[in-house]
């Protein structure tokens, strides 16, 4: 969370490391994310799982999710009335970002898990700088829009 006196490099960024040149704690500011996914009609999730691609432990985990999709389910019908009973709701395109920094990132058609050293957001753009150095920019409009190319996957 960021600091009350000003060592956050931006009000814009959710991850940055503390320490001159960058080499200190990894530092987090989830309440901003939230405020940010609330103001972009953005569904804001906090869970502790495991995820096996990022730790072998449960970690807490803050997550934007775009879009939403169901599956499973039986069909049910009554006279003129239908049910669906027992689908799962669960994220289609999300940011899942963990305690320790890792991200996981699923659009429509890849999944990628980073080490992100910097997360800054900029009104729907994403800015991740990786552990590495790598930077990469995402609108986030592109999760939240099926593509065309889709078939009539939810």
């Amino acid at each position: 969370m960021g600091s009350l006196f000003g060592s956050k490099p931006s009000a814009a960024h959710v991850i940055w490391r503390s320490g001159r040149n960058n080499d200190g704690k990894k530092k987090f500011d989830f309440e901003y994310l939230e405020l940010w996914a609330a103001h972009f009609g953005v569904d804001f999730e906090q869970w502790t799982r495991v995820d096996h691609d990022r730790a072998d432990q449960p970690r807490e985990q803050f997550a934007c999710v775009f879009r939403w999709t169901e599956s499973g389910g039986q069909e049910l019908s009554v006279g003129d009335e239908e049910w669906t009973m027992g689908t799962q709701r669960k994220p289609r395109t999300f940011l899942e970002i963990d305690e320790e920094g890792m991200v996981r990132l699923r659009g429509w058609t890849s999944e990628v898990t980073l080490d992100v050293a910097e997360l800054v957001l900029n009104k729907t753009v994403l800015k991740l700088q990786t552990a590495d150095g790598t930077v990469k920019k995402l609108d986030v409009r592109k999760l939240s829009k099926r593509p065309e190319t889709t078939s009539s996957r939810t």
